[in-house]
């Protein structure tokens, strides 16, 4: 299967250059075979880390042991005697030494809803080494599991077995005196964000998002994790008031500055009807609005787009739909926008939001932006007749459809670019296109760069890490038996 998909790689790159080119694929496991995708959705916050790539060691040699450059990745599989039972699975592998991965499952703890909320999201603390997931939560307690100080930054030494856990915890440590039944109950999309050196004035250096609430009723609250010590409650920064936000993701700049976009979702009386996957009748249909706001200080104080302060979640005053300046475009219902689908920010600090519209009558993708002058852009992706791709691409996009993901490439000869990479949503078709375009052409000049026919099953997703400091791109991939990681250079 893997010599089958590199070879297809290499035979559909019919736009490909030299600027993109596939260089390998390696396979995590095998996929469960539920009706709902557990493993590829778009708000796994990551699945795939990497934890001081190959140049980030040559660069702080003298810091950090040369025991590093390991690549993470979670994901479920299912029970070897019971399929509808599945377990998290755990893998790491040396960049450098070998492409083989190592992997080992949290038997202990069974997933059993079939349910595509419920997915694994990772975070590595760099500063002690710690690993730490958030699991199968839709509108449940917390699940929580923490390892063993010191995994990810002493690897070699480490023996890569499920012992390296601690237990399932419905608490974040270092916050046992909050009320659980407040604070953490009705999860669900937990996602974990590394914090740059330049955010980190109290020493934290990993950062938690999740909804606390449900679909059309659910607040976002943030927290942080200080290294050897545990975790601290930052706020609720994201109130709905009959209605909740859904973010596009959590992206630092190169100052520090923390940037979320969004959308609404109004609240509809679902009760007793199944929520598994993003269907009606409290689904997309009733998002709204595409909203954006910054903090300077790790989701303290936020900010509108103009800079005016719009909330502090210090003073319990978090950011609320009529908060002033949050809404960039007014998008109605049924307008066709998509709940998470991606966000990413380029290296002069400009914003970029990929989601799908309606609006002119037949559903889109577009490309939302935020200049250097903090002016938003809003244009359509080109439709396949300007495009040229052989999958028909840009001519798919559903209201629910497979999401896409937004690449910013590292500097060099691909330096100034902007890569969208689309799953197909054609009925039945797991083809998957990546289109590039560029800053001077006004990021209108898309482009196929590179595209196969089959192989894309779930949602895109990737390893933002590696490829901020080592230049290669891993995507994460369900193939329809299988989760792999394809790998890409520039």
């Amino acid at each position: 299967m893997k010599k089958l998909w590199i070879a297809a790689c290499y035979a559909c790159c019919l736009h490909a250059t030299a600027a993109f080119r596939p260089v390998g694929s390696t396979t995590l496991g095998q996929d469960p075979q539920t009706v709902n995708r557990l493993n590829g959705e778009s708000f796994q916050q990551d699945p795939l880390v990497t934890l001081n790539g190959m140049l980030w060691d040559a660069i702080l040699a003298i810091q950090y042991s040369s025991d590093l450059g390991y690549q993470y990745a979670v994901f479920w599989t299912a029970d070897a005697t019971n399929a509808s039972i599945r377990h998290a699975s755990v893998s790491r592998r040396d960049l450098r030494m070998s492409s083989l991965w190592e992997t080992f499952t949290l038997s202990d703890y069974n997933q059993s809803d079939d349910d595509g909320h419920d997915v694994i999201s990772l975070g590595i603390s760099q500063g002690d080494g710690t690993l730490h997931i958030g699991f199968d939560q839709h509108d449940n307690d917390l699940r929580y599991r923490i390892s063993k100080s010191g995994v990810a930054t002493n690897p070699s030494v480490i023996e890569w077995t499920a012992d390296i856990f601690g237990p399932t915890l419905d608490y974040l440590p270092g916050l046992e005196f909050l009320d659980k039944s407040v604070y953490f109950i009705n999860i669900t999309y937990p996602r974990f964000l590394n914090i740059p050196s330049n955010a980190r004035p109290s020493g934290s250096d990993l950062l938690l998002e999740l909804r606390v609430g449900r679909s059309g009723l659910g607040d976002d609250w943030l927290y942080t994790y200080t290294p050897n010590r545990g975790w601290n409650q930052v706020g609720r920064y994201l109130e709905g008031v009959n209605n909740n936000a859904y973010i596009n993701g959590l992206d630092f700049d190169s100052h520090g500055l923390l940037h979320t976009t969004w959308t609404y979702r109004d609240y509809v009386n679902d009760t007793g009807q199944d929520v598994a996957v993003e269907a009606g009748p409290n689904g997309p249909e009733n998002n709204h609005d595409m909203d954006y706001a910054f903090s300077h200080d790790l989701g303290t104080i936020w900010l509108n787009n103009w800079g005016q302060q719009i909330a502090n979640t210090t003073a319990e005053e978090p950011v609320v739909p009529i908060s002033a300046g949050i809404t960039i475009f007014s998008i109605p219902k049924y307008g066709g926008i998509l709940n998470q689908e991606a966000q990413t920010i380029d290296n002069e600090g400009r914003i970029h939001v990929l989601n799908r519209e309606n609006t002119t009558g037949v559903e889109r993708w577009y490309h939302y932006w935020r200049s250097t002058t903090a002016a938003w852009i809003r244009t359509p992706l080109p439709p396949s007749s300007e495009l040229y791709s052989v999958n028909n691409i840009t001519g798919t996009p559903t209201v629910i459809g497979k999401r896409g993901k937004l690449v910013v490439p590292p500097s060099g000869p691909s330096s100034g670019m902007l890569f969208a990479i689309l799953p197909s949503n054609a009925p039945n078709s797991s083809a998957l296109s990546v289109l590039a375009s560029t800053a001077a052409g006004h990021f209108r000049d898309w482009l196929v760069l590179w595209e196969v026919p089959s192989g894309c099953v779930a949602e895109p997703l990737f390893d933002r890490t590696r490829l901020r400091e080592d230049g290669v791109l891993s995507l994460y991939l369900v193939n329809g038996t299988e989760v792999q990681v394809a790998d890409f250079e520039f």
